[in-house]
């Protein structure tokens, strides 16, 4: 295909009563100069036919069918096989706004060619509605990726769904960026990083991106051992390329890693003995850098049980007031 300004990759996995829809709102973009990858990664159901039947009728849609190696693969293999001159990320059982490509167009004009373009999007469930950033921000915001990151995570503001990134592909060539394969929360391991590369970045208020929350898509029941080890060891390198940086960078960068685990330790239910094994306390040490936190690696340390009820009962107050 011809170059065009933006390549979307697709990764698609046993998705079919979900990716009509996803491709439908790719194909309605009142954007003409852009293609679009299916990447099919071994699906076992229809949705590797679902994806040939689209790109017979629309030659923007290339299809490719692979041996099934995970998210991370899937997109390497679209980075890789992209002609765009900007890559966007779909997953295949969400959407996007028909103003998606339109509106990123206009934000790489007004950046001049920023290496990154983030953006905002909604997170669906059940009817519930919600902004996918903890804090929009208000306007655009123009810095450089070290100045994003650090702002990012100082307000524990820092989202990691590469979904919500728009990369130059030039960029990501130049500078290597590539999901790590074989492992679960890839985009905790890729954003951090690939946000310390970019000499700029750009973002925008706009919601562009639906993502949809459905039991399936989060397999913490199914594959929780290896949900928390894959984080962990994220994490534990995320601590070990904090080292290279400047004091102020490093102090945040632990805390959100830090806030991180503590997260996870508390969503998995860490004390029950099948999990606690995981565990590594002197993880916590000499890393908050908020009272809060301060306060959550004591209670961990004390009694992994009591920190969790005791964080329950925490965010339940802050929802009600």
């Amino acid at each position: 295909m011809k170059l065009c300004t933006f390549s979307v990759v697709v990764p698609v996995y046993n998705v079919s009563p979900y990716l009509e829809r996803c491709i439908t709102s790719l194909l309605a973009q009142n954007y003409r100069d852009y293609e679009i990858l299916l990447i099919d990664d071994g699906s076992t159901d229809d949705s590797g036919a679902i994806c040939e039947q689209y790109g017979e009728q629309d030659s923007r849609i290339i299809v490719y069918h692979k041996k099934n190696g995970g998210l991370s693969s899937a997109r390497n293999f679209g980075i890789d096989h992209a002609v765009g001159k900007y890559v966007i990320f779909v997953d295949s059982d969400d959407y996007i706004e028909k103003k998606t490509c339109a509106s990123l167009a206009k934000l790489i004009e007004l950046s001049d060619e920023a290496d990154v373009i983030g953006y905002n999007g909604v997170e669906e469930q059940e009817g519930t509605v919600t902004s996918t950033r903890r804090i929009p921000v208000e306007k655009l915001e123009f810095m450089s990726g070290r100045d994003y990151l650090y702002t990012r995570c100082r307000h524990r503001n820092l989202s990691v769904a590469s979904w919500l990134y728009c990369c130059k592909r030039d960029f990501l060539n130049r500078e290597g960026l590539r999901f790590q394969e074989g492992i679960l929360h890839e985009d905790v391991e890729f954003t951090p990083r690939m946000l310390l590369k970019a000499k700029k970045v750009v973002e925008s208020p706009v919601q562009l991106y639906h993502y949809i929350v459905r039991d399936s898509s989060i397999s913490m029941q199914k594959n929780r051992e290896k949900n928390i080890k894959d984080l962990f060891q994220t994490l534990e390198k995320q601590c070990q390329m904090a080292e290279t940086l400047d004091r102020e960078l490093r102090k945040w960068i632990k805390d959100a890693a830090l806030n991180s685990y503590l997260n996870m330790i508390q969503e998995a239910r860490m004390y029950q003995p099948q999990y606690r094994k995981y565990i590594k306390k002197s993880f916590l040490w000499n890393k908050a850098a908020t009272p809060w936190n301060h306060v959550r690696v004591f209670l961990c340390t004390i009694n992994v049980r009591w920190y969790c009820t005791i964080n329950d009962f925490y965010k339940s107050i802050r929802k009600r007031t």
